[in-house]
């Protein structure tokens, strides 16, 4: 058997999901979430705080639809405050998480975007975020949320 068919066999594997390569994901799973946060919209004025509500997250990202309109654009960078005390975590009692802005509809007042954390704990933090939400049931789907039994 020559080299060239060697390697054509690995490479039909491979394609064929006989190899040891996982197909490509086009994007992590979203689980939503309803809480509500704060985002500082200048870094240099402290009284530029928009009230939003998170609606879904992953690790990849989040999107946000603030209360009233802001004017942000694509590539502007925040600061959001998320309380944790609605997620069951009591200490720290908020995490304030830098993030870019990928995209705003200012017909909706919703944004998306990405975390940029800066420490080993907002790491952490947001990963308690997304378990303790889909300990809840949060649907990644868009259904309604379910409501575990508690044991009596």
């Amino acid at each position: 058997m020559s080299v060239f068919a060697k390697l054509s066999k690995y490479d039909s594997e491979d394609s064929q999901g006989g190899g040891d390569s996982a197909p490509p994901t086009k994007r992590a799973k979203r689980i939503e979430s309803h809480a509500l946060v704060d985002v500082k919209l200048s870094a240099w004025n402290p009284l530029s705080v928009a009230s939003a509500v998170l609606l879904d997250l992953s690790w990849q990202g989040f999107k946000i639809e603030f209360v009233n309109p802001v004017k942000i654009k694509p590539g502007s960078r925040l600061t959001m405050s998320v309380p944790l005390a609605s997620f069951g975590i009591l200490a720290p009692a908020k995490v304030k998480l830098k993030i870019q802005v990928k995209w705003y509809d200012s017909r909706m007042a919703r944004a998306g975007g990405i975390f940029e954390p800066e420490s080993h704990e907002q790491d952490y933090l947001i990963q308690k975020i997304i378990d303790v939400l889909t300990l809840r049931g949060a649907p990644e789907d868009g259904g309604q949320f379910t409501q575990t039994p508690r044991a009596s």
